[in-house]
């Protein structure tokens, strides 16, 4: 009893976390205000007072930003809304961003009525008076952009396709939403939905510096190749007119791989402290490794990595790394004409962390002409299918992979594969690998000069000496 009476149960962690968290607060000892009140918000994240006094010690500390991305995550989940536009609205004012206080503040008017605020801003910025209708589509367009752009800038695209998708129609059917929807399904793969939202998007104004940027992307990546140079020539005859243009074509230069080009838009906007985002470190990080400073680009992909929600992928020199792996060891593998060559090159494969990377045209091409066989194990790494023989010969290989003794032992992998075919062919367990692995080993060794004992091959691969002597046995029979 003693010790349940010790267990505190979860909804009183919140309670207690945001008691300590409001004495800090009121001792002004911003920074362990700081910590509790981030765990009050991982535990119970609509707890909206937390989120206020979090936003306040972060600006008290000196981080704006993240005390703007906590209303921003509030409004993008559709909770509290009213006072996360007004919070944003006086902390802009706060920081003298008087557009986005304005802008803001119009949100949050509008949403709740409060007519006195909205003369308040007027007075405060000395605005001249809109139409009623325009003046609140700008204000939702606005909150639309910024929201969206803190989304896609953490690499959270799912999140800023869904909070696009909840918008009204007419700001859903404005054409800078509709650009940034198109590049969202651009980076998701979505390419037909994509394309067609860019080729309505270029009917309507084909100088559309966005638009063109992401739909010569687009074409690079569905192979349309006479199309896509004719799309990359426009691309290099733009002179972006502002920071926003700049930006976008230094990235998408980058991932074409122009990286001199891309470099020399990104660097200026990155000394003046522009578009701090996932997709600049990002660029820089890969334009410098290409350009030979390798410094610089670790330096970036370190500020990349801070993303905490965004999975960063590879860092450039790995893939390098990959690529040199694949074209030395897997590709010869994949273009044998021995099919259990290409069934250890596809093992291979897959064991390839990031090998994403990998799936150009080139790759694709050499796994389009397999074999049938070979086919039907890829679809089994790729798409989890069910094949109770391959699945056998793949559990083999995945525990040689794991021994370091024989991770590397090629012709030991031959081996396995071809014993194990011999053996789904008798009336086995199918369940059970590890004696079968363990006694091909010891038969493979010792026809080499790397001789292993029945117990170290045992101990290899943790199975007992009776199981082992069985398998060998069966191997010794067929």
């Amino acid at each position: 009893m003693t010790q349940e009476h010790k267990v505190i149960p979860f909804n009183q962690d919140v309670t207690i976390y945001h008691k300590i968290a409001t004495q800090k607060f009121r001792q002004q000892d911003y920074d362990k205000a700081r910590q509790y009140l981030e765990k009050v918000l991982e535990l119970s994240p609509d707890h909206f007072e937390a989120r206020q006094q979090l936003a306040i010690c972060y600006e008290k500390l000196r981080h704006v930003r993240k005390a703007e991305a906590l209303y921003y995550d509030a409004i993008s989940e559709g909770r509290d809304l009213e006072d996360s536009y007004y919070a944003l609205s006086q902390l802009n004012i706060t920081l003298n961003e008087p557009n986005k206080a304005y802008l803001f503040g119009l949100n949050y008017a509008f949403t709740s009525g409060d007519e006195d605020y909205r003369d308040e801003l007027e007075s405060m910025f000395d605005v001249s008076f809109h139409e009623e209708e325009e003046l609140q589509q700008e204000s939702q367009l606005f909150t639309v952009q910024v929201i969206f752009q803190y989304l896609f800038g953490e690499g959270r695209l799912l999140d800023a396709r869904s909070y696009i998708l909840r918008q009204d129609e007419a700001i859903q059917e404005n054409r800078i939403v509709r650009n940034l929807m198109a590049m969202c399904y651009l980076y998701l793969n979505e390419n037909q939905l994509a394309k067609e939202m860019y080729e309505r998007l270029l009917r309507e104004d084909p100088s559309d510096v966005y638009a063109l940027c992401h739909y010569t992307l687009l074409l690079h990546n569905m192979n349309e190749q006479q199309l896509f140079e004719r799309y990359v020539q426009r691309l290099n005859k733009i002179m972006p007119m502002n920071d926003d243009e700049t930006f976008k074509l230094g990235i998408v230069l980058s991932y074409l791989k122009q990286y001199e080009a891309s470099q020399q838009l990104l660097v200026p906007l990155h000394r003046k402290g522009k578009f701090q985002t996932f997709q600049l470190f990002n660029a820089l990080s890969v334009n410098y490794y290409y350009l030979g400073n390798k410094a610089q680009s670790e330096y970036f992909w370190d500020k990349l990595a801070a993303f905490s929600r965004a999975y960063p992928g590879l860092p450039p020199w790995v893939i390098d790394s990959r690529i040199a792996y694949f074209d030395e060891h897997i590709a010869p593998l994949l273009m044998s004409d021995d099919q259990h060559r290409c069934l250890y090159g596809l093992f291979l494969l897959n064991q390839l962390n990031g090998k994403e990377v990998l799936m150009t045209r080139d790759v694709w091409a050499i796994l389009e002409s397999l074999g049938d066989y070979e086919k039907l194990y890829l679809s089994y790494l790729i798409q989890g299918l069910h094949l109770t023989k391959l699945d056998f010969i793949h559990r083999g290989m995945l525990a040689l992979y794991e021994v370091e003794t024989t991770q590397h032992e090629t012709a030991l992998y031959l081996r396995w594969i071809a014993y194990a075919e011999d053996l789904l062919a008798t009336d086995i367990d199918r369940e059970t690998v590890t004696p079968y692995i363990a006694a091909v080993t010891f038969l493979y060794f010792n026809t080499t000069d790397k001789r292993q004992s029945k117990e170290s091959c045992c101990q290899m691969f943790d199975v007992t000496e009776e199981s082992f002597s069985e398998a060998l046995d069966m191997l010794m029979s067929i």
